[in-house]
């Protein structure tokens, strides 16, 4: 513990509670909630089992969409990524590069939704858009990350052989980084199903869709049944996804 310490954890609980403040976080008012937040859970039970079909149909579509949305965007990420890695990319690029990246990185999924459905309607269509607006971009960052840790001495003993640029990438680059590529689509992939499931409150389809309607219906039992079908659908993605990663290790 250096002399510093006490004075960074003082200032860090003073911006804390600062925080807490601001934002009227009272867990007073959160334990009076508590019986209304019961009563809703009390009124989903038990789940109606006859919407079961519509769900499992918006659940059908959420996986399309994601899936759609995050195979095209790691396609299209390879070249944002190698264009803003520091050591692949000359200066006049990589900057440019990464300053566009972060820009439309810092745009949420659901408001490129907003953008798409405005653009082209309602529909899967404008969520598949909004997943490969934002996946590109944030696949690009990593990729750049992967490539910017790569192991110089293959792309080294394959420069010293006369090989183009475009070799030197193929062949010294990107066996290296392919397997951590992989990966990160993969992870986005479960980030993408969870991410769509919310999609269809502003109109881009996906089982949001049916959760939007049947709460704006009072039709708590139905909701229900579309939550736990979206529980069901996120463990399930998210337990084959941890699998195959693994064996990418």
């Amino acid at each position: 513990m250096t002399r510093r310490t006490p004075a960074v954890l003082f200032v860090a609980v003073a911006v804390l509670a600062w925080v807490a403040w601001d934002t009227r976080a009272d867990p007073v008012r959160l334990a009076r909630g508590l019986p209304w937040m019961l009563d809703f859970f009390r009124r989903m039970l038990p789940p109606d089992l006859h919407v079961l079909p519509a769900a499992l149909k918006g659940a059908v579509t959420t996986v399309e969409i994601a899936l759609l949305g995050t195979a095209v965007a790691a396609v299209a990420a390879l070249p944002l990524g190698f264009l803003s890695a520091r050591n692949i990319a000359p200066p006049p690029v990589f900057y440019p590069a990464r300053v566009v990246l972060n820009f439309f990185r810092s745009v949420d999924t659901l408001v490129y939704a907003l953008v798409f459905v405005a653009a082209v309607g309602l529909g899967p269509f404008p969520g598949v858009l909004a997943v490969v607006a934002y996946t590109t971009t944030s696949l690009a960052k990593l990729y750049s990350e992967a490539i910017e840790g790569i192991d110089r001495g293959p792309v080294d003993a394959i420069t010293a052989t006369g090989a183009t640029r475009l070799q030197v990438l193929r062949f010294g680059v990107l066996p290296q980084v392919l397997p951590l590529f992989l990966s990160y689509v993969l992870y986005r992939l479960e980030t993408n199903i969870r991410a769509a499931t919310v999609l269809g409150f502003v109109g881009a389809g996906g089982i949001g869709f049916y959760l939007q309607t049947y709460l704006r219906l009072i039709d708590y039992p139905a909701a229900s049944t579309v939550l736990l079908v979206t529980v069901a659908m996120v463990m399930v993605v998210d337990a084959v996804s941890s699998r195959l990663r693994d064996r990418l290790v």
